[in-house]
């Protein structure tokens, strides 16, 4: 039931002495306006009973608490409202919302307290180490840090932390900007993170709690002005994670982001990452699906007649559209995905676009086709190499996510995968021979009906989970695995300077440099446009 508090304050009205208005004057007078502000915008009480207190600043005589929380009531002496708070028995924290409304129709000013009590043994989710990402399983009570940036560790030669440094300032609330599962129901949806996270800006801390579904949600702080200060992947899943042993590194046994290890369930995608970016976007949410191929002799040529290739490309066509589907999912939040058409601003100086992207965390940045080939690089990042010019194959080396090498401390405050572990470094996958753009890994690597196993790796499944390409269009979606490291080849004005990926094509499979290329191709704007697509991630152990 929703329960209403009056109160009737007298106003300290302001002296006048010593000044007459005269018409002018009037006219010139601001509307008296209801205006309502509150000492706190939200609350985070213990699970224990217990009492708040905050003050309100209104310039009405008449105002009124509002709130409908059987577990909290609300007590009024002169401009202060205490709260009280029964204790909470329940492993999840809770919710409530006070609006104090001051005014009356049709000039009425509210003001909005978010309210949140612990539940029972609320986990602190940084206690060993603050990351982008934190696994938590569902029906849970939950906080984590707030006052540094990702892991808080150095970020290569974006020279992000020059300009910005890595503790989180100014920051005044939270909201949660979306919540998906993996599949098309937006009920469902609705019930990764339970009611809305709270910052606490005493601890400097975010506290949230889990629903009864699985998925992935992505939690924003911010400034007092709406400025995103950062945010935090929230992997929801009640599935242990296990890891198994392979060249020299410990892997994850499922993509980051995804709730399950089992082949050709949906469930097992994971999210998608540009190359070099924390912020998650979704996959398909399509089932899997065949999509024909082609038929090739052991030397590359067509073992098809032009007819049957027609048809075969008809079918290819049809598959792929079934598979590819766009995932909308928002649930609660307070985000829209925007994954097609948005092109990076140009930027010519670190810390390039590392702060658009900060503000615009469910926009795909596409790179940029319309400047001049040789002079300019095609990365969402920066689109000029901080080396200056002077080569054709120019390719900025932000290092975002590292800078590949084994035997250095290499995660990065933009690494998005969890406490604990980094996305793989160089070396990870297999070495690239020098002179060599990739390497085949086909021998140790067993191709499934919808991805690919790699038998030294106790046969985990790599599966073809799609990727949003440069254009922002989903694609590849169970015929291609995609998968980032954290490596680059090259230098800035050396030749190849790209990222390292592994990637299947033609039936085998590669690491290297994404896309191959030929000479003929190697000035071509896609070329240098691979930092943009938005493919999966593996994560490693990390090393100390």
């Amino acid at each position: 039931m929703k329960r209403f508090y009056i109160s009737l304050v007298s106003l300290a009205l302001l002296a006048l002495g010593g000044c007459t208005k005269g018409p002018a004057d009037v006219l010139q007078a601001e509307p008296d306006y209801a205006n309502v502000e509150l000492s706190s915008i939200s609350v985070v009480m213990s699970e224990e009973e217990g009492t708040y207190t905050l003050f309100v600043s209104t310039n009405r005589v008449e105002w009124e608490v509002q709130e409908q929380c059987s577990w909290l009531d609300v007590s009024i002496e002169g401009s202060s409202i205490t709260l009280f708070v029964d204790r909470n028995n329940s492993s999840e924290g809770r919710m409530g919302v006070v609006e104090v409304v001051a005014g009356a129709d049709p000039d009425v000013a509210r003001a909005r307290l978010k309210v949140y009590q612990q539940g029972r043994n609320t986990q602190n989710l940084s206690k060993m180490a603050t990351a982008n990402c934190y696994i938590v399983p569902t029906n849970g009570s939950y906080l984590f840090d707030a006052s540094v940036k990702g892991n808080g560790g150095g970020d290569g030669n974006s020279r992000y932390i020059e300009f910005e440094g890595t503790a989180i300032e100014n920051a005044t609330y939270a909201s949660l900007a979306w919540e998906a599962t993996y599949d098309g129901d937006k009920t469902r949806s609705t019930k990764i993170i339970h009611g809305e996270p709270v910052y606490d800006a005493l601890k400097r801390a975010v506290y949230f709690s889990t629903g009864e579904m699985e998925g992935n949600a992505l939690i924003t702080l911010h400034a007092a002005d709406g400025t995103i200060l950062w945010s935090w992947h929230i992997w929801v899943m009640n599935e242990e994670v296990t890891t198994a042993f392979a060249n020299g590194f410990h892997w994850m046994d499922r993509n980051l982001g995804a709730i399950t290890a089992a082949e050709g369930d949906i469930r097992n995608r994971g999210m998608l990452y540009q190359w070099g970016r924390k912020e998650p976007f979704l996959p398909s949410m399509a089932e899997y699906m065949f999509v024909p191929s082609h038929s090739y002799d052991d030397e590359g040529y067509l073992l098809e007649t032009e007819e049957e290739y027609l048809a075969i490309e008809e079918e290819i066509v049809a598959a792929r559209t079934l598979a590819n589907v766009i995932n909308p999912q928002v649930g609660d939040g307070n985000q829209q995905w925007n994954t097609v058409g948005v092109v990076a601003p140009v930027a010519l100086a670190a810390p390039g676009n590392i702060d658009y992207s900060l503000q615009h965390p469910t926009t795909i940045l596409g790179c940029r086709t319309d400047i001049p080939i040789g002079e300019y690089v095609f990365d969402w990042y920066l689109q000029q190499d901080l080396q200056g010019k002077g080569s054709v194959m120019q390719q900025s080396q932000s290092y975002l996510w590292g800078d590949g090498a084994i035997d250095t401390k290499y995660k990065t405050i933009f690494d998005p995968c969890p406490a604990g572990y980094a996305v793989p470094p160089a070396g990870a996958f297999d070495e690239v021979p020098d002179g060599y753009a990739c390497t085949y890994l086909g021998s140790d690597w067993q191709p499934t009906e919808y991805g690919w196993n790699w038998t030294s790796a106790e046969g985990l499944h790599f599966p073809s989970s799609g990727n949003l390409d440069v254009s922002g269009l989903m694609g590849e979606t169970g015929e291609k695995p995609l998968y980032w490291s954290g490596e680059s080849f090259g230098s800035g004005n050396q030749g190849f300077g790209k990222a390292a990926m592994f990637f299947e094509a033609f039936d085998d499979v590669y690491y290297g440099i994404y896309p191959i290329l030929d000479s003929a191709e190697a000035a071509s704007w896609f070329s240098y446009g691979a930092k943009c697509i938005a493919a999966s991630v593996r994560c490693v152990k990390e090393i100390k």
